[in-house]
């Protein structure tokens, strides 16, 4: 399970990385048989003592490694020559006592479920860390007016608040889903060789008390065909990216120079080009969209390994080890880049009110016209010259109309006392019910953290 340095590991989290070792995956393997041999030992179905025996046997520093590696490609599976392996080192006395009642495939998915659920622990913390981040995000920013944009184009106004709001539901739409994953997602593998268990196993409940042992969940019925436990895994870490990748994607086009509404923390040297020191490349963004569209690569495969034929499948088995072991360390180098990235955010609403100003004669003409109708022989013709100038210059609608206003004498009619003229001239005028999106996010988040 080697995940190279250069090639792979930017994207994906290294704790996590290094937690799925091949060392730590037999450790797993390891504990699954010795928790086999306590629950047996515990209902005396073999003698006491075994399994201390078998603990000073089979010390994890026994095992070549990199013998067991090699010879995976005979039996298309580590569980086989880690079995083989471990008879090795233990008395003659004992081998009758080891991977009784189980099969490779026993041993290989409880395993792998042992490895993936800390990380979904720790995708769910970062996760409520990046909710909490995008909570003072909102906070701050519910009242900033900046341009909303469909298929890339300037439309109406919306707040900064409520698009992090948008930012926030997606991942509130998810964490349920992890929290239940890493509760009761995990399930021990326990069928024998063509997954019908054994009546002495069943009859003491040894299933359950392995279970327990190992911090796993029991299954209905082992699931060495029925491959839904890990479908659920796998969408739900699919989820995670899509949710992260929506908001990176925002993110990255605002920070584009043309916009530069706001901007990756400034982190020293990062963002940096090989040839243009002028550049400051998005690049945590970058590395959230690279893990999330990997992630949606591999759930593309686990789908596929879905339907198992028989007792235990050719090729669609093993297939899936990798995606949903790369999967989730993506996943959480996803989720850790994109708590970096919201903590740090550097937003600039200056930026966003001039970007928005450029295309605000689009909602502001008609209730101008309206406010002024009575006047409308004088002001419409400004209406439109300030609109085709602000076009031609590059220029603000609000303050080219006001500046035309200012030459003509109907600008004194204007009831400025009561604000009106500045509550029409006001994006948040146009913005709905932002402020009332953000509210209840915030609310949301505040129950869910």
């Amino acid at each position: 399970m080697h995940i190279t340095q250069l090639i792979n590991q930017p994207f994906v989290h290294s704790n996590i990385a290094n937690n799925f070792s091949d060392r730590l995956f037999v450790q797993a393997m390891l504990d699954f048989e010795l928790a086999i041999i306590e629950a047996r030992e515990h209902h005396s179905l073999i003698p006491k003592g075994i399994l201390q025996q078998f603990k000073q046997a089979l010390s994890i520093d026994l095992f070549d490694i990199d013998a067991i590696g090699s010879q995976t490609y005979l039996g298309g599976n580590a569980a086989i020559p880690f079995v083989a392996q471990a008879k090795s080192l233990i008395t003659q006395e004992l081998k009758p006592y080891f991977h009784q009642t189980v099969t490779s495939q026993d041993v290989v998915d409880t395993a792998m479920m042992m490895m993936l659920k800390p990380a979904i622990a720790n995708i769910s913390h970062d996760l409520s860390e990046v909710l909490q981040a995008c909570a003072v995000l909102i906070d701050t920013h519910n009242m900033t007016p900046m341009a909303g944009r469909t298929l890339l184009q300037q439309a109406l106004p919306i707040t900064f608040g409520v698009k992090v709001s948008q930012w926030a539901a997606s991942l509130i739409a998810v964490m349920p889903n992890l929290a239940q994953l890493e509760k009761s997602g995990f399930y021990l593998q326990w069928g024998g060789p063509v997954g019908v268990s054994d009546q002495e196993n069943e009859h003491h409940e040894l299933p359950q008390h392995v279970a327990n042992l190992l911090g796993l969940s029991l299954p209905l019925l082992p699931w060495h065909t029925n491959r839904q436990p890990i479908h659920a895994i796998a969408s739900t870490l699919d989820a995670c990216a899509g949710a992260m990748e929506n908001i990176v994607e925002d993110i990255a086009l605002m920070c584009q120079s043309e916009l530069g509404e706001v901007a990756e923390p400034a982190i020293r040297g990062m963002g940096g080009s090989s040839s243009m020191p002028h550049k400051r490349n998005p690049v945590l963004c970058a590395l959230i969209k690279t893990a999330t569209l990997r992630m949606h690569g591999h759930l593309s495969v686990i789908s596929s390994t879905t339907a198992q034929p028989f007792e235990r499948a050719l090729g669609q088995w093993h297939a899936s080890w990798m995606p949903l072991v790369e999967g989730m360390a993506l996943v959480a180098g996803a989720a850790a880049y994109l708590k970096d990235l919201l903590q740090g955010l550097q937003v600039y609403p200056e930026r966003m009110a001039a970007n928005l100003d450029l295309n605000s004669d689009a909602y502001l003409i008609q209730p101008l016209q309206h406010y002024f109708l009575d006047n409308q022989g004088q002001v419409y013709p400004l209406i439109e010259q300030a609109s085709q100038e602000a076009h031609r210059d590059h220029r603000g609608f609000v303050q080219t109309f006001l500046s035309l206003l200012k030459e003509q004498a109907i600008y004194r009619n204007a009831d400025r006392a009561s604000g009106e003229l500045e509550v029409i001239l006001s994006p948040l005028t146009y913005c709905g019910a932002a402020d009332r999106q953000c509210q209840v996010i915030l609310k949301t988040i505040e129950k869910l953290i």
